[in-house]
């Protein structure tokens, strides 16, 4: 039973990778605003579109800034905890389903955002910007499987000791 939730904090992880990048590039001041946002540019998106994608989702950028500080607020509180010796076991549980719960909120409104900017995108760019969030997911499933590294990551200080490089063998118990 601890795998399947392991599993589904790693896939959160990897998908606010994805909820970041997306949040960041929205997530800009007025002066920002003024010009094309990356992913715009990298969606090649006219100057019509840029100002559709606005139209469509205008509460997107104050959104998402006020849901990342929370989930990076949650975080924080999670690695204090983590590194607190007297932290208790339902202490870091409770915190983990605080930060799995911000980000279930940012996830699912980026991809509202997400949802409402697809119709005014041509064939071609919605296939890219549909890809990308696809390509999340699918990191994020893989990522478990890989020994702890992200995609095309060597060995190293990845994962679990018995998986790290220079640990070979027997695994993390000394041989017994």
């Amino acid at each position: 039973m601890r795998l399947p939730r392991t599993g589904v904090v790693v896939a959160v992880a990897v998908l606010a990778g994805l909820v970041a990048f997306l949040a960041t590039v929205s997530a800009r001041g007025a002066a920002a605003r003024a010009q094309q946002r990356p992913l715009g540019r990298w969606l090649g998106l006219s100057a019509q579109q840029t100002a559709d994608v606005e139209k469509a989702d205008p509460d997107f950028t104050a959104d998402s800034e006020e849901l990342t500080s929370d989930l990076s607020d949650r975080r924080q509180r999670l690695a204090a905890l983590l590194e607190d010796p007297q932290a208790t076991a339902d202490q870091i549980t409770k915190q983990v389903e605080a930060v799995i719960e911000a980000q279930g909120i940012l996830t699912r409104r980026v991809m509202r955002h997400v949802l409402a900017v697809r119709p005014i995108l041509v064939a071609e760019q919605q296939k890219e910007l549909m890809g990308l969030c696809a390509t999340g997911v699918r990191e994020a499933a893989q990522w478990r499987w890989r020994g702890g590294r992200g995609p095309g990551e060597a060995p190293g200080r990845h994962g679990p000791p018995w998986q790290q490089e220079g640990n070979k063998g027997r695994g993390y118990r000394g041989g017994r």
